[in-house]
């Protein structure tokens, strides 16, 4: 743990931003399931469940000390930070829920790039999920969100936003929907 994940963990989060870089249906459904969790997972915990702040890429997140930014995989590309987490200030925690494909190196790769930018920019990064297959999660939020189809998917991100509210590395992981989810939701 980096000197400035040691500082910034162990903080419940008072004001979360979700960034949606760029906006779509896989990192909408994400978004969505998550304001909608943390508040119960706050209550669970006996916390007080930190404000949530819907923001555009680059727009002005300087009030908020966390940052929940869920964008595609292909959108990592050089540069980009600047655009997707605006004015962060220094210190200002980054989880990040990613879209990916099936390709587990790729986003492994793209986790570490906004890992590497959000530190040169003095951002406490702590932690990130790709989601692989991703294209199936809104056909995916119609099933129950703990049925056999979301499960997988599901306990993956309320892990991460526990890790959230309680101010916590994360780490790095890759989840998939179940094999499931990949027969019964793809489109035909």
């Amino acid at each position: 743990m980096t000197a400035l994940e040691n500082r910034a963990s162990h903080q419940n989060p008072a004001r979360v931003a979700l960034v949606e870089a760029p906006a779509s249906a896989q990192t909408s459904a994400l978004l969505d399931d998550a304001a909608e969790a943390l508040p119960v997972y706050a209550w669970l915990a006996k916390t007080e469940a930190p404000e949530i702040v819907r923001a555009r890429p680059g727009a002005d997140v300087t009030g908020c000390d966390t940052v929940l930014l869920a964008l595609a995989a292909r959108t990592v590309a050089p540069g980009a930070d600047g655009e997707l987490l605006g004015s962060a200030a220094a210190g200002t925690r980054v989880y990040v829920l990613m879209c990916a494909d099936d390709d587990q190196d790729a986003a492994a790769d793209a986790l570490a790039a906004l890992r590497e930018r959000c530190e040169a920019r003095g951002l406490a990064w702590l932690g990130g999920l790709a989601i692989g297959d991703a294209d199936l999660l809104p056909r995916m939020a119609c099933c129950p969100r703990m049925g056999w189809a979301r499960r997988r998917v599901s306990e993956a991100v309320d892990q991460l936003l526990i890790a959230l509210l309680a101010g916590q590395s994360f780490g790095e992981q890759y989840v998939r929907p179940s094999l499931y989810a990949r027969v019964t939701c793809r489109p035909r």
